[in-house]
């Protein structure tokens, strides 16, 4: 079967475009298109969080329909994602200009969005979207009017409301661009402070200023990496999660106020700040009566100068600048785990932060480090209490030096799970009591802690110690360690059980029993038979509400390609 549409990439990555290739997309399709006469535009009616939370479901189809559901997706930030080179499920019954074979005349592009009116598109997206159906159609040898909405396709009238916005309006910017006209860019190409707009792909000084604000490795190269970071601290900051920084963006890195309008991007020159070394770790000084962090324009700086947060909300917030593969390489160690489990809390860790994070903007008053663990929300107790008392019986010293000289310490209890805090020798257990953590010298002293070395070792160890919460979990009348045993099954589920721990191991069982019965005897399965939980694993997931499941999932199965983790079945060992 010889599949058409296989130029697909190439011309919109002509057009300027970011373009994502799913796997397998070449040959994926419900056979080969007809005479192709134009584009459908279509919007995913999902409210789920994250870029494109739907690719799997546009790829794989829903119980009622068989994918793939489109030839493109459009996530949120502009990308487009390619996913099938030949007919697609998106059109249903209908016309337009006189055509009535929709799947096959018509290539469909979904674009990622709730479909609710009180729900803006970002610009970015509008804007991919308009050049990318111009593109398209210019490839086609087709005018504007041969795009049209879904809800203008299809009959009876009514029956479809998609996209949600003026089809009119849309096809007069095709029109345009199609034209020559080009409108200026969503984004302004530089802000007022003659900063450039950056994206992946972008280099230099500006690229490591961004880097050194959100966290991550100063090397002045906007990569996948990056780009992932930014988007996690747009999302945090309430900004729409494009990855991409422009002014809004920088206004938010730096504290200056966002402006509206473009101005010439200009190379200026910009120091750097020294980089941090991994380890082994240089400990910030302490603050004291005399020597205190404050804020400057929402930026907060320790005692000696060092900038180390961003003001937000009622809070602070840094992603840490330390990750756990970055500290155990530099420290020649494995915090006393097999390098196994060393490198499956190293992959999922990643998603949560690096050994140096705070947040203590939400309603948990203060999250830190490579899990986030909280104080608690509201009145309740949290895991932070418990990782403290691991701290202080591990380094009794460097606990004093931490937080003991600051009169906080953990209130008494088991060595995991829930519990309070005590300051001065109250306990904080209610809200107003917990907020005092939210104050910049208590973000400053947890920051300072995450370089202790003792600290940091802690952070792994009791991160390690969180799978023995659901190993032996059953699901389907199995153990789940019976039933994933590869490195990257366990960090996948290590990560829902960081993010939603209420979810393990019902979001598996869903997985499984959507295998065949003769196919469920987990002791003869080969990597094939994992490999396939997983993608089922994955797709049932990604339909919950975990937070960015989609992007967090191809962050640790990206591990995979860098040789960070296994998904050899066996290849797990605790």
């Amino acid at each position: 079967m010889v599949l058409t549409l296989t130029w697909l990439p190439e011309v919109l990555e002509a057009a300027g475009l970011k373009v994502a290739e799913t796997p397998g997309w070449r040959t994926r399709g419900r056979g080969p298109m007809g005479d192709v006469r134009g584009v459908m535009c279509h919007h995913t009616a999902t409210a789920a969080p994250g870029n494109m939370p739907t690719l799997n479901m546009l790829i794989n189809g829903r119980a009622d329909l068989s994918g793939p559901l489109a030839q493109l997706g459009l996530g949120r930030d502009g990308a487009f994602y390619v996913i099938a080179a030949g007919r697609a499920n998106h059109a249903g019954a209908g016309r337009w200009e006189g055509i009535v074979t929709g799947n096959s005349s018509f290539i469909g592009i979904e674009a990622e969005h709730s479909g609710r009116l009180q729900d803006p598109w970002p610009e970015v997206q509008i804007d991919a979207y308009q050049r990318g159906v111009a593109a398209l159609l210019k490839k086609l040898g087709r005018n504007a009017n041969m795009c049209c909405g879904h809800k203008e396709y299809a009959l009876p009238a009514g029956r479809k409301p998609d996209p949600m916005f003026d089809m009119a309006a849309f096809r007069n910017q095709v029109a345009a661009l199609l034209a020559g006209k080009t409108p200026p860019p969503p984004i302004p190409a530089a802000d007022d402070a003659a900063r450039p707009t950056l994206r992946r792909g972008s280099t230099g000084a500006f690229v490591a200023q961004a880097q050194r604000a959100i966290g991550v490795a100063d090397d002045g190269k906007f990569g996948p990496d990056t780009e992932a970071a930014m988007r996690a601290f747009q999302r945090a900051a309430g900004l729409v999660p494009d990855g991409i920084v422009g002014p809004k963006t920088w206004a938010q890195l730096t504290g200056a106020k966002p402006v509206a309008v473009a101005v010439p991007a200009a190379a200026v020159p910009v120091a750097a700040a020294p980089a941090m070394a991994a380890a082994p770790a240089t400990l910030p000084p302490p603050d004291t009566d005399t020597q205190r962090p404050h804020v400057e324009s929402g930026i907060a700086f320790g005692p000696d100068g060092t900038r180390f947060a961003s003001r937000f909300k009622d809070g602070f917030f840094t992603k840490g600048r330390t990750t756990v593969s970055q500290w155990l390489a530099a420290s020649g160690g494995s915090a006393g785990l097999s390098a196994s489990l060393a490198r499956v809390v190293a992959a999922s860790c990643e998603n949560e932060g690096g050994l140096e994070a705070i947040n203590s903007y939400d309603n948990a008053h203060m999250s830190f480090g490579i899990c986030q663990w909280t104080v608690g929300v509201g009145t309740a107790p949290g895991e932070l209490a418990a990782l403290l008392r691991r701290f202080k019986a591990f380094d009794a010293a460097a606990y004093q030096d931490c937080f003991g000289r600051y009169k906080l310490e953990p209130a008494a209890g088991p060595p995991r799970g829930a519990g309070f805090l005590l300051l001065s020798g109250e306990q904080l257990d209610t809200v107003v009591e917990k907020d005092v953590l939210r104050q910049v010298q208590w973000a400053y002293r947890f920051w300072r802690a995450g370089h202790h070395p003792s600290l940091r070792t802690c952070q792994i160890a009791h991160a390690a110690d969180r799978t023995a919460d659901f190993l032996d979990k059953t699901a389907a009348s199995r153990p789940l360690r019976e039933w994933l045993t590869s490195e990257l099954g366990i960090a996948l589920i290590f990560d829902e059980h960081v993010n939603r721990p209420g979810h393990v191991p019902k979001t598996l069982e869903q997985a499984i029993a959507g295998l065949a019965e003769d196919a469920r005897d987990c002791t003869k399965w080969t990597n094939g038979e994992e490999r396939d939980l997983i993608a089922r694993y994955l797709r049932a997931r990604n339909a919950t509400n975990m937070t960015s499941s989609e992007e967090r999932g191809r962050a640790i199965a990206a591990m995979v390609a860098k040789q960070k983790l296994s998904d050899a079945r066996g290849s797990f060992v605790p």
